[in-house]
């Protein structure tokens, strides 16, 4: 049963670390010649009493915050320039353990450290920390560790999260802009509704004025949210709230929305350049590192958010798996373009799958920039045929019976 000690030593190099540690051992000894095998020297030993054992096996059981791709990336570029320059893993993690720009993985690391000087290997100790290591990352490290080429397997893991960064930035920035003007839309006409069409009505009834049927409309929406406007508010944060629970926890209902916003005119276009990017390029590294076809698509299935492209993966590893051509599996999913059918298909008949691969990545990043930098003028055009149409209605609605009672003020 493994047990936590608080410890200080000073290393074979002299620095002074101290923390907390778990370790296998029943007995102080044993801890301290563990933690004296490496040539370090401890100042003090002990191990936590019965309430700080509790205590710390609850913090190690809380499930821990992913940490951002970005960060993930640095960490793994200056791991792979350090064992590049020669330093020793172990050595290269101390290093990252104790820089002050990621005291995040400070203790993470300290315990993978243990890990690999009390014998396992680099991916081997990182698994246990799915919050910073990836899957796809761990395959990257296995490989590396296989091949003597650890550094450079770092680095491509390292240069493949900051694509797939950019590709979830751009596809978050394509997407804000319809989002940002709906909602404006729409506190628009709450507002008008709420405070607005209300003065103006009470004018009407001091006038007795007769009224039109689109501003007899437009006063019972106004009476509706008038006296369910704390109402409105409220179903409409706990619907935000309920949507946001059910795409976290039903995988039915995340592929029945992923179905309808990939029906929307918008949003199709977004999503599909997004998930095709992210899908080949995810392809291209794995195929890079050395990673059989059949076990590419299966980390590609389970990595890609998107319900209906799992389920087109699933279909083509199937495929695959029954020995039909990858491009004949993606041809038969009928959710891939043309395009990226026919660049697979020659990649694979030429040898050059990888090649083909990247360039499919690249174009739709191209794409899904040239979408973030002209979504608004592509449907501004949109916006203001729909926002003016409603606007219209509600001045008309508003200003017809004052137009009618101005006309017959007039006559007299």
């Amino acid at each position: 049963m493994a047990n936590y000690y608080r410890y200080k030593l000073i290393t074979s190099g002299g620095e002074i670390l101290s923390g907390v540690a778990k370790l296998p051992y029943r007995e102080t000894m044993s801890a301290v010649n563990h933690l004296e095998r490496d040539g370090s020297i401890t100042l003090f030993v002990k191990k936590l009493g019965r309430f700080g054992q509790s205590f710390r096996s609850v913090i190690d059981m809380r499930p821990q915050r992913r940490l951002p791709r970005i960060v993930i990336a640095e960490i793994l570029n200056n791991l792979a320039l350090m064992l590049r320059a020669g330093m020793p893993l172990v050595t290269a993690l101390q290093e990252t353990a104790t820089s002050e720009e990621y005291p995040m993985v400070a203790r993470n690391f300290d315990e993978m450290i243990e890990r690999i000087q009390g014998g396992a290997g680099f991916s081997e100790a990182a698994e246990r920390y799915p919050h910073i290591f990836s899957r796809t990352v761990l395959y990257l490290m296995r490989m590396g560790e296989e091949t003597g080429r650890l550094d450079q397997m770092l680095k491509d893991a390292a240069e493949h999260l900051q694509r797939v960064d950019r590709i979830v930035s751009d596809t978050k920035q394509a997407l804000l802009y319809p989002v940002f003007v709906l909602s404006s839309i729409s506190g628009g006409l709450l507002f008008w509704f709420a405070y607005v069409v209300p003065k103006i009505i009470g004018l009407f009834k001091e006038l007795d004025v007769a009224l039109p049927r689109i501003t007899q409309i437009l006063i019972t929406i106004s009476e509706f949210f008038e006296a369910y406007f704390a109402h409105v508010i409220g179903m409409t944060v706990g619907g935000v709230i309920l949507l946001l629970l059910l795409r976290k926890h039903s995988q039915r209902f995340r592929k029945a929305l992923d179905y309808v916003l990939l029906k929307l005119p918008v949003a199709k276009t977004i999503i599909s350049a997004s998930n095709l990017a992210f899908i080949s390029e995810y392809f291209a590294m794995l195929f890079n590192a050395g990673i059989d076809i059949l076990q590419c698509l299966r980390i590609l299935k389970d990595s890609v958010g998107n319900e209906i492209y799992r389920e087109k993966l699933g279909e083509v590893t199937r495929s695959v798996e029954l020995g039909d051509g990858i491009a004949a599996g993606f041809k038969q999913a009928a959710v891939f373009p043309n395009f990226v059918v026919r660049m697979i298909s020659v990649g694979e008949n030429s040898g050059t799958l990888s090649e083909q691969l990247t360039y499919i990545s690249e174009q739709y990043q191209r794409k899904l920039a040239v979408i973030v930098a002209t979504i608004g003028k592509a449907i501004e055009p949109l916006i203001l045929v729909v926002a003016g149409a409603i606007f219209a209605v509600i001045i008309i609605g508003l200003f017809l019976p004052i137009y009618d009672l101005v006309s017959k003020v007039s006559a007299l």
